[in-house]
């Protein structure tokens, strides 16, 4: 319930606390025709108003009852036995009819609200959705024109008869098992979530690590390499030479021979 319709609520609560006979009967007709209101359960379990429901004044209690638990067709079922309705009273009523179908179905056919409602035309029955349900906060939803339907998202509750309560009760213990079972289902997906993460986390880890050890290794295999070429090159460098300065050492022996008198030799 919104602030703006428990203030109200609240309102009518301290009225009743002084209203006797007539204007018992009077408060109920306001109450009943106040917009924004929709609960009425508190002001039926005010003892000043329950007073009158076995005097002259009981048919006023009734239609108090019927705009907390009942319906439009209801109400025209036992029109005779209750006081006529003003117009603001039809709109809540039918407001009120409206929001029990959605409660108990998220999928209605224009033609269910139409016949629950007396609206004959789906021009009208459209503009009453929206206006008077959509507009005034009680269902959210939506129209579908293809399929001639209203397909609820969300909508208030309603005041529950005692004699309700167990089935309300079943309904609600169904709803907390269903819930348990999602939650566990969730934690369930979240734990496999969780163990998923560690173990891809771990094999990065395990695969770092290899590609570090097979860096290293190959960083010493390349270390390695380079010191044996490096062996390989100094030696070449040492061979040529000793081919470049050979034959000039070789001219330097020959031309000491021929000085001291010794034949020359011919090469083969």
């Amino acid at each position: 319930m919104a602030a703006s319709d428990d203030a109200k609520i609240q309102q009518y609560l301290l009225l009743a606390k002084g209203a006797r006979g007539r204007a018992a009967a009077d408060l109920i007709s306001k109450a009943t025709s106040e917009p924004g209101l929709f609960a009425f359960g508190e002001l039926l379990a005010t003892p000043a108003l329950a007073e009158i429901q076995n005097g002259d004044l009981a048919q006023h209690y009734s239609l108090l009852q019927l705009f907390a638990y009942g319906t439009w067709p209801e109400y025209k079922a036992s029109a005779a036995s209750l006081p006529a309705l003003n117009d603001q009273q039809r709109l809540k009523l039918k407001q009120l009819t409206t929001v029990s179908l959605a409660i108990k179905s998220k999928v209605i056919a224009y033609e269910t609200l139409m016949q629950h409602l007396d609206i004959p035309t789906v021009r009208e029955l459209e503009d009453f959705l929206i206006t008077e349900c959509f507009y005034a906060n009680i269902i959210q939803g939506k129209l579908d024109q293809k399929q001639r339907a209203l397909h609820v998202v969300d909508v208030i509750g309603r005041d529950v008869r005692l004699t309700e309560l167990p089935d309300l009760a079943a309904s609600l213990t169904a709803w907390l098992r269903g819930s348990e079972a999602v939650l566990g289902s969730i934690e369930g997906r979240i734990q496999y979530a969780q163990s998923a993460a560690e173990a891809a986390k771990k094999h990065k880890e395990d695969v770092d690590a290899k590609q570090d050890e097979a860096r290293k290794n190959v960083k010493t295999e390349f270390d390695l390499r380079g010191d044996a070429m490096l062996l390989d090159d100094g030696m070449f460098d040492y061979m040529d030479e000793d081919r470049l300065e050979r034959p000039e050492r070789m001219d330097r022996a020959d031309r000491a021979e021929r000085a001291a008198g010794r034949p020359k030799y011919r090469r083969r």
